[in-house]
């Protein structure tokens, strides 16, 4: 069966909002049944416990069927009939083994034409449409960190590296009663320095006196 176009599924969904549903009766599991059932190849089944809540749904959109039940999530499925449009004494259901994401988004864009104020369509609006945005953000995830993922890393070599060699340390002999290093000496004094003062200190007396003698 060839896939139907967008502008059919939202055809379909605009024939469903124009139906009246049908309530049936509580079931055994206390659950009753809301059928909404479009001339367009729509048809929504809606299981409502006593509190008025939506506890499953299913949809069909001509060749697509979607199942929703509180606390499962969303499954996709495709209608098989001998018919070219599905009906339901002749449709059979063939549940995906996983979820369709090209089905999913296609009924949520279809289901999001519809601007009514019938609770159970509007909650099966709701639900495709959260399924979508968790699509949405998990393939966005998957391509930021796609992104993100650096090249090649370069590993580092398992050889160790060399050892760096140790500074070389000075060896000093200490000898008892030398200088240390760091010390200054103090400069010895040379035996011709000591003639040459006392020659000039001789010859500054010889002087004194004779300027002594002169002045007198």
């Amino acid at each position: 069966m060839a896939e139907s176009s967008p502008e059919t599924l939202k055809t379909a969904v605009q024939a469903l909002s124009r139906v009246h549903a049908v309530e049936g009766p509580p079931g055994e599991n206390g659950l009753r049944t809301v059928w909404h059932m479009g001339m367009d190849g729509a048809e929504l089944m809606s299981q409502v416990d006593s509190d008025g809540r939506v506890r499953r749904q299913e949809l069909t959109l001509l060749e697509d069927h979607y199942m929703w039940a509180s606390g499962e999530g969303v499954r996709t499925g495709r209608v098989e009939s001998e018919g070219a449009r599905p009906s339901p004494a002749a449709a059979v259901v063939k549940a995906d083994p996983q979820l369709v994401p090209h089905r999913l988004v296609r009924a949520a864009q279809a289901m999001g034409t519809y601007t009514g104020q019938d609770r159970y369509i509007l909650h099966m609006q709701r639900v495709l449409a959260l399924a979508r945005e968790g699509l949405e953000m998990a393939g966005a995830g998957i391509i930021a960190r796609e992104a993100q993922r650096p090249s090649e890393p370069t590993l580092p070599s398992l050889e160790p590296a060399p050892m760096p060699a140790p500074a070389p340390v000075e060896q000093s002999l200490f000898v008892y009663g030398a200088p240390h290093p760091q010390e200054v000496v103090p400069p010895e004094a040379r035996g011709s320095e000591g003639l040459v003062m006392l020659a000039v200190f001789g010859v500054g007396v010889v002087v004194g006196l004779l300027l002594l003698i002169w002045l007198l």
